[in-house]
């Protein structure tokens, strides 16, 4: 009898444990769509890596999928791709307000020396 009760507690928590998986991939799944908030297209990122796996600067793949102007997350931080002379011209000269908002990526600042320009 006490292992039909220990087999019944086993199973109902291993249960309780699978629901409660589902319920939060689901709320994962409809928290992360972009196209509600008025961000450019982009993948879907994945918890904690965002969209990490998907890059490969040999092989510009995004661009031809999403457009000039596309959004990837890098871990949690979130940025917009301007790809092409077009888009970026656009960005920053008729939407500058906007752009010039942007936060300055620490790795961006060690490789400049804080002077605006990396090496070539």
């Amino acid at each position: 009898m006490a292992l039909v009760e220990m087999l019944l507690v086993h199973v109902s928590t291993t249960g309780a444990l699978l629901a409660a998986v589902l319920l939060l991939l689901m709320v994962y799944l409809f928290s992360t769509s972009s196209s509600s908030s008025g961000d450019p297209p982009g993948p879907k990122p994945l918890p904690l890596l965002g969209n990490l796996h998907l890059l490969d600067l040999r092989q510009p793949h995004l661009s031809k999928k999403y457009g000039s102007v596309f959004t990837v997350h890098f871990g949690s931080k979130k940025a917009v791709v301007l790809a092409g002379y077009k888009a970026v011209k656009q960005a920053l000269l008729k939407q500058a307000e906007e752009f010039g908002q942007r936060d300055i990526t620490p790795i961006f600042q060690d490789f400049s020396h804080g002077f605006g320009k990396t090496p070539a």
